[in-house]
């Protein structure tokens, strides 16, 4: 058996694992007082395991499901040291509840395993309606990729390569797996398709290639320079959008255009969360519309949407762009985080997850008057305006088996002061 073979299958569907960042893993893990009892696969294993359980919520609820901050909530954590996360449980508020649920074996085996996706490359691809999204990538030669591939369809889907060297793979419907796989060292092309959907002669194409950019990995101590925080603007209000009619054609044209909608590639509230388009609240017409014309894998939608309904698109995403976007997590009942900061008068895009596997009823004055009811699995959103006022609003799970726990969004000038971005 060949030290590949000796490597157990991940959560999801690991195809092949590439020894060069098991070695690198393995020179860090030797300092570890676990050396001694876990192999360097068995930590890392166990590190995913507990990076998706964890308290019954994971790290991934917050991180995203790779660790890639993909949610809105907590920050990209591949490569992040065992001394930052323990650093994090003992000082981030939202955090601290893991003092009581998290051994530190465990912190040591989410270590192992961040440490291991620091090396990789994350490569994310949409397969919907048998396209992908992007349908084609560059990689440096030499490096290596974690290769996820989202299938939006609510059947299985089957993967393969026929000159990659990976092994099919299955991924379930409305979920996500992945390979891993070593890029060459010399410049060519290799594409994947889908086997089992209903268009077959579409493929996803690594090009390697030497004028791709170079993977830094945050685990070598390499950061790259888009971390820094962004240049202070000075704050400009958008104008008043009249036509709402407008905003609710455009917000439904962002689900639905192409077949694909916006959201398959820019989120779900147009946050740049899926890892594939970028952050586009607040994007004007004349940026969507030099998009259509000439990023490749968007000039399909040049025979999809009329004139008006790029107009109608623009619309929503200049309301999108007023408003700040405030993401939180529930599991039984407790929020993630749980408390909010805001500035007074802040108008706000709520968006509540319910990572449980039911619906549950929530309620506050925050959500109006009526309750909302969200289902299992699924996400609600409800837009706000602070007052000018400080002071505490809560919101509660009226159903929840931990029905006391409350999100509390504290208004206070303490808080920064959002800037909105319409028209941009």
């Amino acid at each position: 058996m060949n030290f590949q073979d000796q490597i157990p299958n991940f959560l999801h569907g690991v195809a092949r694992l590439t020894a060069v960042p098991m070695v690198l893993a393995a020179v860090w893990l030797a300092n570890t007082p676990l050396a001694a009892a876990q192999t360097t696969e068995e930590m890392i294993k166990a590190g995913e395991k507990v990076f998706r359980t964890v308290a019954e919520i994971g790290c991934a609820s917050c991180h995203g499901d790779y660790a890639e901050g993909d949610k809105g909530i907590g920050p990209y954590n591949r490569g992040v040291g065992e001394e930052k996360i323990r650093a994090a449980i003992n000082s981030i508020e939202a955090m601290e509840f893991l003092k009581e649920e998290i051994h530190d074996r465990e912190i040591k085996q989410i270590a192992a395993y961040y440490y291991w996706l620091g090396e990789l490359q994350l490569v994310k691809t949409l397969a919907k309606r048998g396209r992908f999204i992007p349908d084609s990538v560059q990689v440096y030669p030499g490096t290596k990729i974690q290769l996820v591939i989202n299938n939006s369809s609510p059947f299985p889907r089957s993967f393969a390569s026929g000159n990659m060297g990976i092994k099919p793979l299955t991924v379930p419907g409305r979920e996500s797996s992945y390979f891993v796989w070593d890029a060459p060292q010399e410049e060519r092309v290799f594409t994947l398709s889908c086997t089992n959907c209903r268009i077959k002669d579409q493929a996803l194409s690594i090009e390697i290639t030497k004028s791709a950019r170079k993977h830094f990995s945050p685990s070598a101590g390499k950061v790259a320079a888009a971390a820094k925080a962004p240049a202070k603007v000075a704050a400009v209000r958008p104008p008043v959008i009249a036509d709402r009619q407008a905003i609710e054609l455009g917000r439904e044209l962002f689900l639905t255009a192409g077949e694909v909608g916006c959201a398959a590639c820019h989120g779900p509230y147009a946050e740049g969360d899926v890892g594939i388009g970028p952050y586009n609240r607040g994007f004007s017409e004349s940026k969507i519309r030099r998009a259509i014309a000439k990023v490749p894998v968007m000039r399909f939608l040049a025979g999809k949407l009329s004139d008006k309904q790029i107009k109608q698109v623009a619309s929503y995403y200049h309301w999108l762009g007023g408003h700040k976007l405030v993401k939180t997590v529930t599991v039984g009942g407790r929020f993630f985080p749980a408390r909010i900061e805001l500035h007074p008068g802040t108008p706000i895009q709520l968006v509540i997850a319910n990572r449980d596997r039911k619906s549950h009823e929530f309620k506050g004055p925050v959500l109006g008057t009526v309750p909302i009811r969200i289902g299992a699995r699924d996400a609600g959103t409800v837009a706000w305006v602070a007052p000018a006022t400080e002071g505490h609003f809560t919101i509660g799970c009226s159903d929840c088996s931990g029905k006391s726990a409350k999100l509390t969004i504290e208004v206070t000038k303490k808080a920064g002061k959002f800037v909105p971005n319409g028209g941009n």
